[in-house]
């Protein structure tokens, strides 16, 4: 028996995590987070569910990894926290994993898992080999898992690039040299299953980067992301070619280059990266600056620079070109609307997606995905990584190869997807879901309070203060009013208005009853609501206090 169980990924972009289990063992494939919604207001990420993790305890032989982006290793430090688990994954993944679980306080066993390289989980239900893809990062991996009911391939995040950077393209060999062993089920990555076609070249990137530096005359500032360590690469060597040396703004850019540069991905030209200050004392012409912030993240070196601020590494000059050099993420284009408008207005260039080819997608097209679906054969396919749209729209890209719909499995997060002598079946769900975070290392947000947290900013709070003579039930002073967040034509008017409704609904209450704090928090708050109502048609949240003297 095999059963596969995605925590996350599966009907949202990111949060990628999915269990391999038999009945005496399982293990974990990626632990990632997602960047929370507009409306998850003060959450900084989002994890998955880890409770059937918890339910199956010492089941659990570890984690193994596919890529190092966040969304497939950034929820591994609260995991790690909590669960003691060896993990695996290639050399780049797990330089980037250490300082995040360095800054958590979290020790775990890193073990180094490369393509090639075979890894045996628990007593050996699990054999697990790495297969060499093209992703938007060094070191990504595809899986072949060889379990008790046959052999699964999971192909991580990849594409299919001929003329990759580096020179190590997607092992399609080794892909088709499994589909002839006979693969039992294929779990492909969905992301642009609505795309048609093949995916962009990283190196036809390279030449358009090239040419904007050749007409480039003041400095070129690029903002990509600090994992595209291929990216960083094309323009350190178009800056070497025009003379140019090169600024790294940003935390992660700056920690990514080093890690990149010492497992010997990344070839930095000597003497080409200065410091921002030595920067300023060169001509325009001589400087490219590479940041971090081409999503419009609030506190990104970029925006800073954009918004003028006098701690930002250096300001925007009028004339400089600023390249974002990369694909706008669903939910980000009004904050990147906002940057471009921003650098706009200080008199600078700006080149983004659409305008010329300066982003190539890490994500397989559809023809893509056709191939791989060709080259493995499988019995049965699961469409993995992707809105629930996605894997529709992958499940017939697999009708159009010739798997036949009853072999197509469309499950999301929490389904469980069972394989028992070649036979697959749905077999109920286990407890998933998503698990807002403050901040790093913080509380678990509940739902509640991120209702609570959207209703404030939609309708204003309103908190009302009165005193209450314990012996005889008399207001001795109040309602005190203070709001925030609501506009009122006539505030005197209203101020009035509420203190009559404040004090009826008191009056209508025996003095008994107001020595009772929760009960005339209640009336309090309902009064201050319905005098609202009336004035503003608007109902904001109350906080009452009341004080029994």
């Amino acid at each position: 028996m095999l059963r596969i169980i995605p925590l996350g990924g599966l009907g949202e972009v990111g949060l990628n995590a999915m269990v391999f289990e038999t009945e005496d063992e399982a293990f974990l494939v990626d632990c990632g987070i997602m960047f929370p919604p507009a409306g998850a207001l003060g959450v900084e990420v989002v994890l998955p569910d880890f409770s059937y993790l918890r339910e199956i305890g010492d089941k659990l032989k570890g984690v193994v990894l596919t890529h190092g982006h966040e969304d497939h290793i950034g929820a591994l430090p609260f995991l790690l926290k909590e669960l003691d688990l060896p993990v695996y994954g290639a050399a780049f993944t797990l330089g980037l994993l250490a300082p995040k679980l360095e800054e958590f306080g979290v020790k775990a066993q890193l073990t180094e898992f490369a393509a090639g390289d075979t890894v045996e989980l628990g007593r050996g239900a699990f054999r697990v080999e790495g297969i060499r893809v093209t992703h938007s990062i060094p070191d990504a991996l595809g899986l072949a898992i060889h379990s008790p009911e046959g052999l699964v391939v999971h192909t991580g995040d990849f594409k299919i690039d001929h003329t990759p950077i580096g020179d190590l393209p997607t092992d399609l060999q080794r892909f088709a040299r499994l589909g002839g062993d006979g693969v039992l089920a294929l779990l492909s990555d969905s992301t642009n299953s609505e795309r048609e076609g093949s995916s962009l070249s990283e190196r036809q990137v390279g030449s358009a980067l090239e040419e904007i530096f050749a007409k480039a005359k003041a400095r070129v500032i690029v903002a990509t992301f600090a994992s595209n360590i291929h990216r960083i690469q094309q323009i350190l060597d178009a800056s070497r070619k025009f003379g140019r040396k090169v600024v790294l703004v940003g935390r992660s850019m700056q920690q990514n280059t080093r890690i990149a540069s010492q497992l010997g991905l990344l070839d930095i030209p000597p003497g080409i990266i200065v410091e921002a200050e030595r920067a300023q004392s060169l001509r325009h012409h001589e400087v490219t600056v590479l940041s971090t912030g081409a999503q419009g993240e609030p506190r990104s070196a970029l925006v800073r620079m954009a918004l003028g601020d006098p701690n930002a590494p250096m300001p925007i000059d009028e004339g400089d070109l600023v390249v974002l050099s990369s694909r706008f993420i669903p939910g980000n284009e009004v904050a990147i609307g906002h940057l471009v408008n921003r650098l706009a207005m200080r008199g600078a260039e700006v080149i983004y997606e659409g305008a010329e080819p300066i982003h190539a997608s890490g994500h397989a097209y559809s023809e893509e995905q056709r191939l791989m679906l060709r080259l493995t054969n499988p019995r049965h396919f699961v469409p993995i990584h992707g809105e629930y749209r996605h894997l529709a729209r992958h499940v017939k890209t697999a009708h159009g190869v010739g798997i036949p719909d009853s072999a197509c499995h469309l499950i999301t997060d929490g389904e469980v997807l069972q394989f028992e002598h070649g036979s697959a079946s749905r077999q109920g769900t286990v407890p998933s879901g998503r698990v807002y975070v403050d901040r790093r290392g913080g509380p678990d947000v509940p739902e509640l309070i991120l209702r609570e947290r959207s209703l404030i900013a939609e309708t204003g709070l309103v908190t009302a203060v009165v005193v209450i003579d314990q012996a005889s039930g008399a207001l001795l002073r109040g309602p005190e009013i203070t709001a925030k967040g609501i506009a009122v034509p006539d505030p005197d008017a209203l101020l009035a208005d509420l203190r009559r409704e404040v004090s009826t609904a008191l009056d209508s209450l025996s003095p008994l009853l107001r020595s009772d704090t929760t009960l005339v928090q209640e009336e309090v708050r309902l009064a201050v609501r319905r005098a609202y109502k009336r004035s503003t048609e608007r109902k904001p949240v109350v906080l009452p206090l009341v004080i029994v003297l």
